[in-house]
């Protein structure tokens, strides 16, 4: 299974996003699909059309910006999907979001992560994984510099930041820890 593509490809909490698919097994359903962004619930599946390869999902409050995963648990077997691009969750004026990173790989202990968006001198504290990092450098509002923890483990690692105001603020993609 592939997601070929969705639309819109950004907009507020509450949109309404199409994904197409390719290779959807034949008895996808509302039941059986599971819809992630940036690797949370937050898109709640609203309507599945197996024949045509097609999902229907409204963006729910507290969604982050992020690629799309599909998970369908089939009878014919497990399928899952990744979008190759992300949907941009638009902020409310002030909220922090992360847009970018790099890089995208890392060696712990040895590399300076660098994010940029919008409102990042909100952030408070960072944590790659489960390990928090302790001194963040906010070189200007839209820019934040951490070095990787040693403690990190290797593997694809999920960054998030915390906002005081606006809590929780994930990096729409996935850090690789060598």
């Amino acid at each position: 299974m592939q997601i070929t593509d969705f639309k819109p490809p950004s907009g507020p909490v509450e949109t309404k996003v199409s994904l197409s698919q390719t290779d959807m097994p034949s008895d996808a359903s509302i039941e059986n699909t599971t819809v992630l962004l940036s690797g949370s619930p937050s898109a709640n599946v609203t309507a599945v059309e197996a024949t045509n390869g097609s999902i229907e999902v409204t963006i729910e409050t507290n969604a982050q910006s992020g690629e799309f995963g599909v998970t369908v648990r089939s009878g014919q077997g497990p399928a899952s999907a990744q979008s190759s691009t992300v949907f941009t969750v638009d902020a409310a004026p002030g909220e922090p979001q992360i847009r970018n990173m790099t890089p995208r790989t890392a060696v712990a202990g040895r590399t300076l992560l660098t994010l940029t968006g919008q409102h990042l001198d909100e952030i408070q504290y960072l944590r790659i994984g489960n390990v928090n990092v302790m001194s963040l450098q906010h070189p200007s509002p839209e820019t934040i510099r951490a070095m990787v923890p040693t403690a990190v483990q290797s593997g694809q690692q999920r960054v998030t930041g915390q906002s005081q105001e606006y809590g929780r603020v994930n990096c729409p993609y996935m850090l690789t820890v060598q």
